[in-house]
């Protein structure tokens, strides 16, 4: 019975190591297997992802152009609304001084007549002294008048 114990028995146990070497060949086999698919789906993420900052990257850097841009633009803007504040300021002043001057003095048709006459003779192409010496009037009146009517027109132009 030794013999048939020991045919029996050397056989099973040659079975059950290799049943237990299958077994574990298989996980190591299945450990590897999901290693590599989850190295594949990081490297298939890694390469959707990889386009999408360069994207983004550049998009990011065209805005910030476009920002400084603006900030151009709106300083430009700001300086040019600056200078012309200060135009409109001068202007009210220079009106209210020659205002104060002649406070007395009435918008007569003599004035309508002398501001027609001024832009008549800046329209035929002459210059502030020479009107201001053909109206008997100062420079500084004719100055004026023709300011105030570009301005005039200016804001019309502006307004439309």
């Amino acid at each position: 019975m030794n013999t048939l114990l020991y045919w029996v028995a050397i056989p099973m146990l040659a079975n059950i190591l290799l049943i237990l070497f299958v077994v574990v060949s298989l996980r190591r086999l299945a450990r590897r297997l999901e290693e590599d698919a989850v190295a594949g789906a990081v490297e298939r993420v890694l390469a959707t992802l990889t386009p999408l900052v360069a994207q983004a990257r550049e998009l990011s850097q065209t805005f910030d152009a476009q920002l400084r841009e603006k900030q151009r633009l709106i300083q430009t803007l700001n300086e040019s609304l600056d200078r012309r504040a200060t135009a409109l300021t001068l202007l009210v002043n220079r009106t209210e001084a020659t205002l104060k001057s002649g406070e007395n003095q009435r918008l007569t048709p003599e004035s309508l007549d002398l501001q027609e006459a001024v832009l008549d003779l800046a329209a035929q192409g002459k210059d502030t002294d020479r009107i201001a010496r053909q109206l008997a009037v100062s420079p500084g009146e004719v100055s004026l008048i023709l300011e105030l009517k570009r301005k005039l027109d200016a804001l019309s132009a502006g307004g439309r």
